[in-house]
Order: C-alpha cells, then structure tokens, then sequence
C-alpha cells in the first residue's frame, strides 16, 4: 500500500483514527495525529469548554482533532470537565468540585485563563459525548479519581467506545481499565522495560496500547515499542515549557521525529497540524 492508498482510505474513513486502522506503517508526519491539550490554548476561549472544542473542530475540516480533557465529580455523582481539584482559578466558584452540588456547578462561569468571565457554563460529560457526535472530535479521558467504571459506562451508553482514549498513570488504574474494557485504546506511562512488561501482560486487545513516553524513557526502549508495533505518543507542553507560545515549524516535526511518534498532544493544536502538513 503506497501513501496515496493511504490518504484515500483517511478521507473516507474521516472519524476513524487512522493509527487504529493502519497503525505500523512508515507515514509521514503529516499522519501522526493530534491531541488538544485540554482543547488547546486559545486566550479568547476557556479550557475545555464547548466553546473551544467547537472552535478546534472547524479548523481540522480534513482530520479528526483529539480533544484531551479532565474528569471530576460533583458531590451529586455527576461527572464534570474539570482539570483542577478545586472551581477557583477557571470558574466563577471557590471550593473543591467533589464538594459543590449540581445547581451550584450550574450556576457558574468559566474564566478565560487571564481571568476574564465569560458565558461559558461548566460542561458536564454528558454534553460532551452529545457534542463530539456531531463535530470531527474524538477524547482523551484523563480521569484523576478512580472512576473509570462509570466513566466508560457513559461511553458505551453513547456507543462512542471507537473514539476514546483512556489516559492512564498508576498501574491499578492501568490494570481495572484493562481488566474491564479491553477493547477500549488504552495509554500507559512507559518509562522502563518494567512498565512496558506489565502493559504487555494486562488483557488489552491487539493494536489498542499506547505508550505515553517522556523525557525519562530511553532511546532503547522506544526502539523496543516499535519493534512490538506498540503505539506512540508525547507531550509538548508549550504552555510550561515555551512560555505559553506555539513551537517552530521545525520544533513540532523534530519533537514528532526524535521520539517517534503517532500521536502528538500539545496546546496548540492548529499550528501543531499546519507544521506537520508542511
């Protein structure tokens, strides 16, 4: 199969993850894929809301953006996007989210991240598995509490099981998702051979592993990943670690090339694409 067997079977399949149907070909970088973190960092709008997704979703007309978002739960057992513990630094309310009812989590607005208030109501998961249906979006779950159960429960309820990625970075989170979804793409941090031997043996259907590498995984070992045709992906962290600006052209395909990568998650994921494209 040539790249451009490869480009026709993307445009077809439009909402498939293409490194879930063809995942171990050499592609170009144009191919790897692309991850939001917590949407993406875009001052007009805040972090992980409806608002943001949807502005993310219209400039990846020809792909399918991954949006990487947060889940807590409020004290009435809904499930809310939030990255923080506590409502302060992105909503109108104080306090810790586990302890704050539905009405009052409703009754907030967000904050764009210089703090300015906008019209922007905390978006609980429900909406958001509503909203990815309709728009070219597909999640990644990092879920903070042990509540993958019913997190994965809602999924399935929304029949969206093919268009979540599961964020995980204890080995018993690792092993429960394992043990009780195994068809669902699930993502280990890989840092040691002792990592990778534990994510090989948990009950994970082929081609749905995903090692999250970082700066303490060794060269050898990514070498080992792809020899055992296990997928790729990283962190850019423009925000921490380029003083809140977009990479270089140069900088994002370098990131994509030194590490090997399928799957990039960064916070600025439109200039990520377009220096990919290139």
């Amino acid at each position: 199969m040539n790249h451009e067997d490869i480009v026709r079977l993307f445009v077809k399949w439009g909402y498939v993850w293409l490194f879930m149907v063809l995942p171990f070909y050499a592609l170009p970088q144009s191919s790897v894929k692309i991850a939001g973190h917590r949407g993406g960092y875009y001052f007009q709008y805040p972090e992980s809301s409806i608002s943001l997704f949807e502005f993310i979703a219209k400039r990846f007309t020809r792909d399918t953006i991954i949006v990487e978002i947060d889940l807590r739960k409020s004290k009435d057992g809904t499930l809310y996007l939030m990255h923080d513990e506590t409502l302060d630094r992105t909503t109108t309310g104080t306090g810790k989210v586990n302890e704050r009812t539905n009405d009052y989590l409703n009754s907030l607005w967000l904050k764009t991240k210089s703090g300015k208030i906008t019209t922007q109501k905390i978006p609980s998961f429900e909406d958001i598995l509503t909203v990815i249906k309709n728009h070219n979006l597909n999640l990644m779950l990092d879920i903070k509490e042990p509540i993958h159960q019913e997190v994965l429960d809602q999924v399935k309820r929304h029949h969206l099981e093919n268009r979540v990625l599961v964020l995980t970075f204890r080995p018993e989170y690792t092993q429960l998702v394992a043990e009780h979804h195994p068809a669902i793409l699930l993502s280990a941090l890989i840092e040691s051979d002792t990592d990778l031997n534990f994510f090989n043996q948990l009950p994970v259907q082929p081609g749905k592993r995903i090692a999250y590498i970082n700066a303490k995984t060794p060269a050898a070992l990514i070498a080992r990943l792809r020899e055992e045709k296990i997928l790729i992906m990283a962190d850019v962290s423009e925000d921490l670690r380029n003083a809140g600006k977009p990479l270089s052209d140069e900088g994002y395909r370098q990131k994509v090339l030194e590490q090997n990568l399928d799957l990039l998650i960064c916070d600025f994921p439109i200039e990520a694409r377009r220096a990919l494209n290139k």
